[in-house]
């Protein structure tokens, strides 16, 4: 959305300013496509009466996001028109300046051609009065520098409107005690939007008893990874309830999930029998993240970080090496092979951690590669005025080895030069649970804007 205004059309060199304003769009409308983010709508507001035909026509579209090109002043009534019907949707305000030099002549002219300083606090100042979050980028339009934090801002933008209607499967009870990892699921929803969506563990059950043909499964399996010798009575039952799982996923229209299998409907009954480590993953591989112990809150920080990084590992952080700085995470199974090294196979083998159990079921084993990484963490926190908040910890992924460790893991290294017991001091402060999510790429900036537009707070440990 540009919003325009005749009023300057004088100053500016007559109606052929209105063409150059909407060249100006239509630029930024491509150099987004090529970035992957389509336009639902795009057009210029030149009235309240045009931002309300605006309005009518976002609201009948698809948006996850708006996107207002802020370029001259502007009567903010204009743009209002529509925003103040689009409160749901994130807000994302880019002062885009079309040259990045003043011209030595620089008059009149100028003053309403490059006007973005004048026209974006004309409508960031009603924002401020409704008390609606908005991201803004200052920047030219011509300045390929922009288009990264642009874009960040509009996919973090999305991504807080994908959360605030995610529906978050609760499968059973959290692990008995483990209430670090519980929460509300009123207070939840009345904060974020999420809905929990409470499934019975017989329900899982009932759906693994349903499934005879797991032909489809054996082949990606066969095509994808290297398969260390397994019992076939344990792939069998694994492979019947990842596809049980997926059934799942798509009879409750699921956007992730949490589980507690320990119980007797799955991992402790004659059937399924096994734990679903390798189905979570799977899950979480197709984009639809799942954790265990029934930790809804870390399912949570997975959704986020899976959106926004293309992949998120469940883990807990095991153990400190205070000599080198680093902290091994590792979990009991999960995966996720879009963060898999593209060459590396991974290897399909028995789940080292229940081999006392009759069936000790599969899970994939990998380590991550070396390179950028953000642990995210999610949870209530009474001290912030929403009742929740997200924790981000940068860092990265150093890509030491430890080939017995028993699943998906490897190395962490917080950013920044303090002493490694200092960095984990504070992100346990901030008030994680021991589970949290990993994501490759430095993602802490977009989880604040996702926890902004959600009206949450948000630590930055560093």
């Amino acid at each position: 959305m540009l919003p325009y205004w005749r009023f300057w059309e004088a100053s500016a060199g007559g109606p052929g300013f209105r063409d150059d304003r909407r060249r100006l769009l239509d630029e930024v409308v491509g150099a987004l496509g090529a970035a992957g983010i389509d336009a639902a709508w795009t057009g210029l507001v030149d009235s309240p009466e045009a931002g309300a035909q605006a309005a009518g026509e976002i609201e009948g579209s698809r948006a996850q996001v708006v996107l207002v090109v802020q370029t001259m002043a502007v009567p903010p009534s204009y743009a209002m028109a529509a925003l103040d019907r689009l409160v749901e949707i994130p807000l994302v305000v880019w002062a885009a300046q079309r040259t990045r030099r003043l011209r030595s002549g620089f008059d009149q002219s100028d003053i309403t051609r490059l006007g973005s300083t004048v026209g974006t606090p004309m409508l960031t100042n009603m924002m401020g009065r409704r008390g609606r979050p908005f991201e803004l980028v200052v920047g030219s339009s011509r300045d390929a520098a922009v288009a990264d934090p642009l874009v960040r801002a509009l996919r973090a933008g999305a991504v807080a409107r994908s959360v605030s209607r995610s529906r978050v499967a609760r499968v059973g009870r959290p692990i008995d005690g483990y209430d670090c990892v519980d929460v509300d699921d009123e207070s939840l929803r009345a904060a974020t939007g999420v809905e929990l969506v409470p499934i019975a563990p017989s329900e899982v059950r009932d759906r693994y008893l349903g499934v005879s043909d797991v032909s489809a499964l054996e082949n990606e399996i066969d095509t994808g990874l290297e398969d260390i010798t397994i019992p076939t009575e344990a792939r069998t039952r694994s492979l019947r309830l990842a596809t049980a799982m997926e059934e799942l996923d798509s009879a409750h229209g699921l956007d992730a999930g949490a589980m507690n299998c320990h119980v007797e409907e799955i991992r402790f009954g004659l059937d399924p029998g096994v734990t679903p480590c390798f189905a979570l993953g799977r899950e979480t591989t197709r984009g639809i993240p799942w954790t265990c112990s029934g930790d809804v809150l870390t399912a949570v920080a997975m959704l986020v970080a899976k959106q926004l990084g293309g992949a998120a590992l469940y883990h807990e952080i095991e153990a400190i090496d205070f000599e080198t700085g680093e902290v091994v995470i590792a979990n009991s199974g999960e995966h996720d092979l879009e963060w898999c090294p593209p060459d590396c196979r991974p290897r399909l083998q028995a789940n080292p951690w229940y081999v006392q159990d009759p069936s000790a079921g599969v899970h994939v084993w990998f380590e991550l590669p070396q390179g950028p990484a953000t642990l995210v963490g999610f949870t209530p926190f009474d001290a912030e005025p929403s009742g929740f908040r997200f924790i981000a910890a940068e860092g990265e992924v150093t890509g030491r080895s430890f080939p017995d460790s028993p699943t998906v893991g490897g190395a962490f290294r917080f950013s920044g030069t303090k002493p490694v017991e200092v960095a984990w001091r504070r992100w346990a402060e901030a008030g994680v649970n021991h589970h949290s999510a990993a994501a490759p790429g430095h993602l802490a900036d977009q989880v604040e804007i996702v926890a902004r537009f959600l009206g949450i707070g948000f630590v930055r440990v560093s």
